[in-house]
Formats: C-alpha cells, sequence, structure tokens
C-alpha cells in the first residue's frame, strides 16, 4: 500500500500540525483549476484534511474559464471533495482587473469561511516563487519598506493561511507530475502586459541564471523581515501618537519639534501622508513644511488635503471644495 505521507503531503500534514491546526478544522482551497491550487488540494485531501474547494469563474477567458471550472468540478468530484463555485464577472477598476478580482474571490472566501459549521479556516497556493515576485513588485512599486515582509504564510486575523509559501513551483511541478493531478495552465500568466508575469517569466529566471538559489534567497528575506516588519510598525504607530494629534477625521495637526526627535521622523510622515490620500512623491513637499525657516502661512495643497504651517505645528484638514454657483 502506497504511504500518502510522504513529499509534498508530508510537507503540508507537518505545516499544519506545527500551526495546531487539526483534522477537526475545515480547510477551504482557493482552487483555480491550475498546478498550484489542485496540488495543495491534492495533499490536503491525500492527508485526510477536511476540505471544500472554492472556485471562481470570473469568465474573462470564454471557454477557457469554463474548461477551467469543468476540470475543477469533475477531479473533485472524482476525488469526492465538495466543491462550491463563484460565477462574478469583474469590471476594470482603477487598480486593474487582477486586482478587483483579488477582492472579489476574498470576499467570498470569507463569507464561506463564516457561514461553516465549525472551525474554518482559508488556504491559498501562494509558493516561494510567488513570495519573491511579490518582494520584487513592492521594491519596484511601493512606497512602504514595510510591505518587503511580502506574504505572510498564516494570517490569523483573515484565517487564511499558505502552506507552500516555502515549497518551490518546480518542486510543484514535479510531484503533480508524478501523481497524475490534472491541471490547466492560465494562458494570461504568459501575457507581458502584466508586470508580475514579467518578473515571473523574465526577470526571475535570469537572477537565477546570475545566481542559482536567488528566488529561495529573497523568499528567506522576506520571511526574516516579517518579524522585523512588524516590530516596525508598532514603533511607527508609536511615534505618530507621541507626536501627532488627530482632531477627528477631518483635522490633525503635527507638533514639529516633536516629530524632528523621532526615529522614524520621515517614515511617520509616509504614514501620515498615506492616511491623508497624499502620494508618496508629494511627501518631499510636506518635509519642506517642517523646515526652521518656513513661515507661517506656508502650505501643501492635494486634491483632498491641506497641510498649513503654524509657528511651530503642521496643521493637517480635508480640504473644502467650493460650492458651485447656482
Amino acid at each position: 500500500m502506497r504511504n500518502e505521507f510522504r513529499g509534498l503531503p508530508a510537507l503540508v500534514d507537518r505545516w499544519l500540525k506545527k500551526r495546531g491546526i487539526g483534522r477537526d478544522c475545515t480547510v477551504i482551497v482557493g482552487v483555480s483549476g491550475g498546478r498550484d491550487s489542485m496540488a495543495l488540494l491534492a495533499c490536503l485531501q491525500r492527508i485526510g484534511q477536511p476540505t471544500l474547494a472554492a472556485h471562481v469563474n470570473y469568465g474573462l477567458r470564454g471557454a477557457e474559464s469554463e474548461g477551467d471550472q469543468a476540470l475543477v468540478e469533475a477531479w473533485c468530484q472524482q476525488s469526492s471533495i465538495p466543491v462550491v463555485v463563484h460565477a462574478s464577472p469583474v469590471m476594470d477598476t482603477v487598480d486593474g482587473v487582477q486586482s478587483a478580482a483579488r477582492n472579489v474571490r476574498y470576499q467570498w472566501f470569507q463569507k464561506l469561511r463564516l457561514n461553516q459549521e465549525g472551525r474554518a479556516l482559508i488556504a491559498t497556493a501562494h509558493h516561494a516563487d510567488d513570495q519573491a515576485e511579490t518582494v520584487l513588485l513592492h521594491l519596484i512599486r511601493s512606497a512602504d519598506p514595510l510591505a518587503l515582509a511580502a506574504m505572510k504564510p498564516w494570517v490569523a486575523s483573515q484565517g487564511l493561511l499558505r502552506p507552500f509559501l516555502e515549497v518551490s513551483r518546480s518542486m510543484i511541478t514535479e510531484w503533480v507530475k508524478e501523481e497524475g493531478i490534472p491541471f490547466r495552465d492560465d494562458s494570461s500568466n504568459a501575457q507581458p502586459d502584466y508586470l508580475r508575469n514579467r518578473l515571473r517569466n523574465e526577470v526571475l529566471p535570469l537572477l537565477e541564471d546570475l545566481r542559482t538559489g536567488t528566488t529561495a534567497h529573497i523568499g528567506r528575506w522576506a520571511e526574516r523581515w516579517q518579524p522585523l516588519a512588524e516590530h516596525l510598525q508598532n514603533d511607527l504607530v508609536e511615534g505618530v501618537r507621541r507626536c501627532y494629534h488627530s482632531e477627528g477625521q477631518d483635522a490633525g495637526t503635527l507638533d514639529i519639534a516633536s516629530w524632528k526627535i523621532e526615529p522614524l521622523a520621515e517614515e511617520i510622515l509616509f504614514h501620515l501622508a498615506q492616511s491623508w490620500h497624499i502620494g508618496a512623491r508629494a511627501v518631499p513637499e510636506v518635509l519642506d513644511l517642517c523646515g526652521p525657516d518656513v513661515q507661517s502661512g506656508a502650505r501643501f495643497e492635494s486634491t483632498q488635503t491641506v497641510i498649513l504651517r503654524k509657528g511651530n505645528q503642521l496643521s493637517w484638514t480635508v480640504r473644502k471644495l467650493a460650492t458651485p454657483k447656482t
């Protein structure tokens, strides 16, 4: 008799046990039909973990989307795994189609989790290569250094698990081929329109060619950075409390003298700017308002916020739009 507790299933089993997740917990698996999510679902089924397969059909790829759903439903039926499907068209938004689709599926996953009887958690199949891509994405376009912590393996507040986060894409690919797990490749993953795809298909292979093991190395940096980022986030919040006084949602005051002695002074301005819907590129202008030779009355204005120098303080207020004349 074949030992199911070997290879990838054994790794997942140890991962769950380490976090106190027993067989009394239902794991809701986000299953796209791709190799990663099909592998995770198969691993959980092999170790006897109660699972619910959750598939979202956005209808964005026509027949391909229908084929993904058919594969997931057929394999789940064959494997005696309950499956639910959510058909949800996705509209393009300011943040793009991918961001909108992500919001749709995670909101639905949370509804499923809350509607389960007993303990239930959500699992996604993000792996080590995804983690490296995420770190590079944040490094390229994020204004928040703490974002380099990337994805956490376990987000308790959201009931979210990522058991594959230390597993490479190549290991997953090898396992599904050995075990005959069916999957479908998403053709949109090869399109160069998305920055993540170019990082996956062009940048990371180049880095691996320059130095073998780079992808795993970046993932380990993210893992080490996570507790440091959490600690720094707490320090940042405390720093804001010491030098900034909130006056409700529409106003606040920064004491410049107190702010200047804060170890994370510049990061405090970035934090406040974000909370006031001011872009990171404008923070140097806000920083200039804190200079010793700046007179009262100097100001910075964005579409939503006015920052006014008043003596040794910066006054932050919501910008009042002019009332149109009738």
